[in-house]
């Protein structure tokens, strides 16, 4: 039924056909519609404060046989670009083990998201949370232990001067010229029940690549490790992780090699090319809805990069906020305090551009509606 019906749908001959409905065809389309009011208290009056809009989103997923695939496709309107966040196949081989391809997430850290927030931590701006490149990933879950394994090719465009795009990924910024290519990850999670009502993640990840310099023609390297926690008593829950990750860049003569660019969204950055994150969250879900507010989650995340350099200083966040549902309408209300943040009034991660690195705040109010 399932192929007759993909076959109509394609011939377009429903009067014999008959209708396809998503539920034979196991087809879903979603996506999200975005707005922002923020509040900056590190730029000019003029620009400070402002209602915005921020991004469409459009998603499909479904299965056919043994595989499932799903894509999420995002235009952002305050940055002017359009970008895909992933696009892949999963072949289901058993009830154990799926291998995944196409762009995909890199299995790093704690999954999917290491945070809460709408900001996500500061992980997230050095290409190490809900990062998404080109390769493939197998998946192994038995018992208590998942195990994921990846190789990936490149970065989701494969072009490193292409700053618009949703994951931060090392980029050309036209000195610091650098590209991923080719990366494997290991990840192993193991769920533990040490208390009644209650699941404890502890998990190691390690991930290896090379780095390719246009100017030298020549490759260098990186690598990076973490060790997580995530610690669920209902209704708190704690998250523990720490990173440490290292470049070495095989850069032109002369050439600061304490840095590299990355880049999204449209705005290239600089990062120290060695360092360390550490990230502790403790997030509260009401156990009961209010009024008809449903799956209200008050959370406080703090993380900090600390680049290790004679240029390095720390870049430090510090998220407090909440978020909750309402039919189809989801909230997200943060008060975000940064120091040398990159998107928080700095301009890079990890490094020293001002000798007296200020405290900025700002509030995010996010109003989404998702179908």
């Amino acid at each position: 039924m399932m192929r007759r019906n993909a076959l109509c749908m394609t011939l377009g001959i429903t009067a014999l056909c008959g209708p396809v409905t998503a539920e034979e065809d196991n087809f879903n389309l979603g996506g999200h519609v975005r707005v922002n009011y923020g509040h900056r208290d590190w730029q000019a009056p003029a620009i400070r404060d402002g209602l915005e809009f921020e991004s469409i989103k459009l998603t499909v997923d479904g299965k056919f046989d043994d595989f499932s695939y799903k894509a999420d496709y995002r235009w952002y309107e305050n940055t002017d670009f359009d970008t895909v966040r992933y696009a892949d196949l999963t072949w289901h081989y058993d009830e154990y083990l799926d291998v995944t391809g196409g762009i995909t997430k890199v299995p790093f850290g704690l999954l999917p998201f290491a945070s809460n927030s709408f900001w996500f931590s500061a992980n997230y701006y050095i290409g190490f949370e809900d990062d998404y490149d080109a390769g493939v990933v197998a998946r192994y879950e038995r018992g208590p232990f998942t195990v994921h394994a990846g190789y990936f090719l490149n970065d989701e465009y494969n072009n490193a001067a292409r700053f618009g795009r949703y994951s931060f990924d090392v980029a050309d910024d036209g000195e610091y010229r650098n590209q991923e290519d080719g990366q494997y990850n290991l990840r192993v999670n193991y769920e533990a029940r040490l208390l009644p009502r209650s699941t404890t993640d502890i998990g190691v990840s390690f991930q290896q690549g090379d780095i390719f310099n246009f100017d030298t023609q020549d490759s260098g390297d990186m690598t990076a490790y973490t060790v997580h926690l995530r610690h669920n008593q209902k209704p708190w829950k704690v998250e523990l992780q720490y990173l440490d990750y290292r470049y070495d860049l095989a850069a032109p003569e002369g050439q600061l090699q304490d840095r590299l660019a990355l880049s999204s969204f449209e705005a290239p950055f600089l990062m120290a090319s060695e360092g360390q994150s550490y990230m502790a969250n403790l997030a509260y879900s009401l156990p009961f809805t209010v009024a008809s507010l449903e799956d209200i989650t008050c959370y406080s995340e703090y993380s900090r990069v600390e680049g290790d350099s004679e240029a390095g200083s720390d870049s430090t966040q510090w998220v407090n906020g909440c978020s909750f549902g309402w039919s189809k309408l989801f909230v997200y209300v943060d008060s975000i305090q940064g120091k040398n943040m990159w998107f928080s009034g700095g301009s890079g991660m990890g490094l020293n551009f001002n000798d007296d690195p200020q405290s900025t705040h700002r509030l995010n109010i996010s109003l989404g509606v998702y179908f």
